[in-house]
């Protein structure tokens, strides 16, 4: 017994001056790029070198921008924390789909056709083989716990999409300049996974008020507006189905969620995710359509119409009530509230 506490006793010394000199701790690039290697090695008996080339923090933005224009790339899942995203140059996934079907990696010239799922699919052997091992690696760190549970999640069409679904405030990237067989093929591969968020990194639990569970289950609904536009009101009276009211070219390309009462809750540029509509907050703010200087003796009154898919040229109008107030009003286009589900 008092041989194994003074194992016990030399162990944890040896282990507070292996962190006193840095010892042991093996860095977020590192740990992943072994990860590659070795996986390629375990798979396919492929030489795979991964040398960092670039390793930092950037908010979502920025990191998607760092995203090159000839890349496939594919979301990394995670079921407990916010999804992360890989990035290949084709030489690359090439290279890796050559080695899965002939056996070898080849120099023939790489073709220019889109991505397809099959090469995502093609790649998910790599992915979910390198980020186990990745994560083991850096199991022993507290600080790096939000890497582990990665892994192969499904192909993105462009940097675009991606963005719709990288949803955390800051992303640590991190890019290899990656050789296969002994520079056969060389690309770059990139890597972004969320930053966890700074209340999590210190340890202190977020202060939150005594009505906090009951104002959660209150219901707010929220409307997603296009665009309005101001017409006077005795158009807007003679209004009919199938009159076409024009639209704006950039009514399609942000939006503003509205909720009860009017108020502004926040604007966002539209786009999609998995088949279904979707507004990134806080990016790309696309202020809605100026009014026309109306007299001080104009009022507003404001109108939602009927929901109708957006068009460049136009809005099928809906029949309206008539009105004994002889101004102008806004209509408000809320196109995505029949096909969003709930």
């Amino acid at each position: 017994m008092t041989d194994d506490a003074g194992d016990t006793v030399l162990e944890r010394k040896a282990q507070a001056q292996r962190k006193a000199l840095g010892v042991g701790a093996v860095s977020m690039p590192r740990a992943l790029g072994r990860g590659l290697s070795v996986a390629a090695d375990a798979l396919w008996g492929l030489g795979l070198v991964a040398v960092q080339a670039t390793d930092d923090t950037l908010r979502t933005e920025r990191a998607i921008s760092r995203i090159g224009d000839d890349q496939l790339l594919i979301i990394l899942e995670n079921e407990t924390g916010p999804c992360g995203l890989a990035a290949f140059d084709r030489d690359i996934v090439t290279g890796l789909i050559e080695v899965q079907t002939l056996g070898k990696v080849t120099r023939f010239p790489n073709d220019s056709r889109a991505y397809t799922p099959t090469d995502a699919a093609m790649m998910a052997p790599l992915l979910d083989a390198a980020l186990p091992r990745f994560a083991s690696m850096l199991a022993g760190q507290p600080e790096m716990a939000h890497l582990q549970g990665y892994g192969f999640g499904a192909l993105v069409e462009d940097a675009q999409t991606a963005g719709l679904a990288l949803d955390a405030d800051q992303y640590h990237l991190t890019a290899f300049d990656i050789s296969l067989a002994q520079d056969t093929r060389n690309g770059r591969a990139l890597f972004l996974f969320p930053e966890p968020p700074k209340a999590a990194v210190s340890g202190k639990p977020a202060v939150t008020g005594k009505h906090e569970a009951l104002f959660k289950r209150v219901p707010a609904r929220m409307q997603a507006v296009l665009t309005r536009i101001h017409i006077p009101l005795d158009k807007a009276q003679a209004l009919r189905p199938g009159d076409v009211l024009p639209l704006s070219s950039q009514a399609t390309s942000g939006a503003t969620l509205v909720v009860a009462g009017g108020h502004v809750a926040a604007r966002g540029a539209l786009g999609q995710m998995n088949g279904f509509r979707a507004i990134r907050i806080g990016v790309e703010e696309t202020a809605l359509h100026k009014p026309e200087p109306r007299r001080p003796q104009d009022a507003g009154l404001p109108v939602v119409a009927n929901p109708q898919p957006p068009s460049s040229t136009g809005l099928v109008a809906q029949p309206t009530t008539g009105f004994s107030f002889d101004g102008a009003f806004d209509m408000a286009l809320d196109d995505l509230s029949t096909d969003v589900p709930a």
